[in-house]
């Protein structure tokens, strides 16, 4: 090795070929492309060098749990599992962040550990309170809802299992609500006079005129005086008959009145 500090410096080691039972023998014995390389570059390290170089320390990574030779766990975990957990370490120059060899800093100071024990607590299940008395009925009549409410004391960890749910619901009855006919009501106003559809005058010259050309269609048919005399005293006979029949003096006419769906507040609302 030369006498100046840093890069550049070269390393050598001696090389042999050696028979399996230990005794030296040719260098032709031996596979020359299996051959080690007998010399390196190396990093004469000075002591002023420990300015530059350092250490770079990574944080501890998640505990993991080593493989037990029982595949068998306890069935209550009481103390925690054992576990192990590692970390990156790098020989670094300190000027320019930049990564350098091991033997540097291992000149200096032994490289830290790259892993240690852990302990893995055990499981912790959501704890949660009991449960609050239920709420008052959301609605005054009928069916509503309720509900109650409970919170957590303590969070899941390390795997432990989730919170159930903090709020519950149920249905509630309470008094029943007013029917659905107290709420509208029908107004109902008197009945009008009785009319006609038509006044009783019209209809009775419309009769008078249809049956007067029923008799000429009739007389036209008849010839003979007797037969023509005997239609006659019928027709008359009916029309005595009919003005002492009561019944006959009786019409058939129609009233109204007004119905209308009253509110609460005495408005009109729709007949549905």
């Amino acid at each position: 090795m030369g006498d100046e500090c840093g890069p550049g410096g070269i390393q050598t080691r001696a090389v042999w070929c050696a028979h399996v039972e230990g005794w030296t023998t040719l260098h032709t014995n031996c596979k020359q492309a299996e051959r080690p390389n007998n010399q390196q570059n190396c990093f004469k390290v000075c002591d002023w060098h420990k300015e530059l170089y350092d250490w770079r320390l990574g944080p501890w990574n998640q505990c993991q749990p080593v493989i037990s030779k029982s595949l068998e766990k306890p069935l209550e975990c009481i103390k925690g599992e054992e576990g192990i957990q590692v970390r990156e370490i790098a020989c670094i120059q300190k000027d320019k962040d930049i990564p350098a060899e091991d033997i540097i800093c291992e000149y200096f100071e032994p490289k830290p550990l790259l892993e240690q024990a852990c302990l893995i607590p055990c499981q912790q299940d959501c704890i949660v309170s009991e449960f609050s008395t239920w709420s008052e009925c959301s609605k005054t009549c009928g069916s509503g809802l309720q509900h109650r409410t409970r919170h957590v004391v303590a969070p899941p960890q390390f795997g432990g299992s989730g919170c159930p749910n903090l709020t519950e619901f149920q249905v509630c009855q309470s008094s029943p609500c007013e029917a659905e006919e107290l709420v509208y009501s029908l107004h109902v106003g008197p009945w009008s006079t009785c009319s006609m559809p038509h006044s009783r005058q019209v209809r009775q010259a419309r009769r008078r005129g249809k049956n007067k050309e029923r008799e000429k269609d009739r007389s036209k048919g008849v010839k003979d005086p007797e037969a023509r005399e005997l239609i006659k005293k019928k027709r008359n006979r009916n029309r005595q008959n009919r003005q002492e029949n009561k019944y006959w003096d009786i019409q058939i006419g129609y009233q109204t009145r007004e119905v209308m769906c009253i509110n609460k507040t005495g408005k009109a609302a729709d007949l549905r």
